[in-house]
C-alpha cells in the first residue's frame, strides 16, 4: 500500500492523499500443479517386488536376457561376494597401514549395515537419468527375497546400466581403499564399510557380468519387473 503525502493540509495537519492503494496479495498457488511438479522431481519408494511397467509390452524387437531368478541370483552371487570381499580385505591389509582390529559391537554393525544399504542404493539411483530425481527412479525393499533395489522404470543404454550396477562398489569399496593407500592413512571402520559393501555388491557384480557377456555395447535395456529385455 502506498500514499501520496504531498496532499493539501487542513488546519495545519498533513492529510494523506490516498492516490493509489495496492494491497500486497500472496501469490496464488496451484496446489495440484505444485504436487505434480513435486512428484515429477523426486524418486518413488516401493515395498515389495520390483513394480511392473504397464506401458512396456516387449514386442518382437526386444530380446529377453538370460538371467537367474532372485533366489538363484543370490545363491550364485554369494561366492562371488565372498571372493571380492576377501580380496578387498587383503588389499586393505597389504597397501595401507592397517591397525589391529578393535572390538565392534553388534549394534554398531547393525547400524553400519543400515547406513551402507541406504547409501549403496542411493548411489545406484544417482547414476539414473536426472540423478534419480524423477518418478521413474524407484527405491525399494523386497523382504521375501532379501533384496534392496534401485530400479529405473525406463530405457537405459547398456553401458549406463552396467555403470549403475557397479558404481556403489567403486565409490564405497574401491575409492576409500585407493585414498588410504595413497595417503598412507587408514581407519578400521572405513575398511569394514569398504569390505562389507563389497559383499553386498555381489548381485550387482553378477548382473554386470551377465549383461556384459550377453548384450552388445550399442544395445538399449529395459526392465519389466525383475526381467530384463534388450534391443539394438
Amino acid at each position: 500500500m502506498w500514499f501520496n503525502t504531498l496532499g493539501p493540509t487542513r488546519g495545519g495537519a498533513l492529510v494523506l492523499d490516498c492516490v493509489g492503494i495496492d494491497f500486497i496479495r500472496p501469490a496464488r498457488v496451484n496446489l495440484s500443479r505444485w504436487r505434480l511438479q513435486y512428484r515429477a522431481t523426486f524418486m518413488r519408494f516401493h515395498f515389495g517386488p520390483i513394480p511392473s511397467s504397464p506401458d512396456f509390452v516387449p514386442d518382437a524387437s526386444w530380446r529377453s536376457l538370460r538371467e537367474p531368478t532372485p533366489w538363484l541370483a543370490q545363491l550364485i552371487a554369494f561366492p562371488i561376494g565372498v571372493f571380492v570381499t576377501a580380496l578387498v580385505v587383503f588389499l586393505w591389509i597389504i597397501v595401507t597401514p592397517f591397525p589391529e582390529a578393535p572390538t565392534m559391537s553388534i549394534s554398531g554393525i547393525l547400524l553400519a549395515f543400515v547406513g551402507i544399504t541406504v547409501v549403496h542404493e542411493l548411489i545406484h539411483a544417482m547414476v539414473h537419468p536426472h540423478m534419480g530425481r524423477s518418478p521413474k527412479s524407484i527405491l525399494g525393499c523386497w523382504p521375501s527375497r532379501l533384496v534392496f533395489y534401485a530400479h529405473f522404470d525406463g530405457e537405459l543404454t547398456r553401458n549406463r546400466f552396467v555403470a549403475i550396477l557397479l558404481m556403489p562398489l567403486l565409490i564405497i569399496s574401491i575409492v576409500p581403499l585407493l585414498i588410504a593407500a595413497v595417503a598412507q592413512v587408514t581407519s578400521v571402520w572405513a575398511a569394514f564399510v569398504s569390505s562389507f559393501n563389497a559383499l553386498m555388491a555381489c548381485v550387482d557384480i553378477l548382473g554386470a557380468g551377465i549383461v556384459l557377456f550377453q548384450i552388445p555395447a550399442s544395445a538399449t535395456l529395459r526392465n519389466q519387473g525383475w526381467k530384463t529385455y534388450w534391443r539394438i
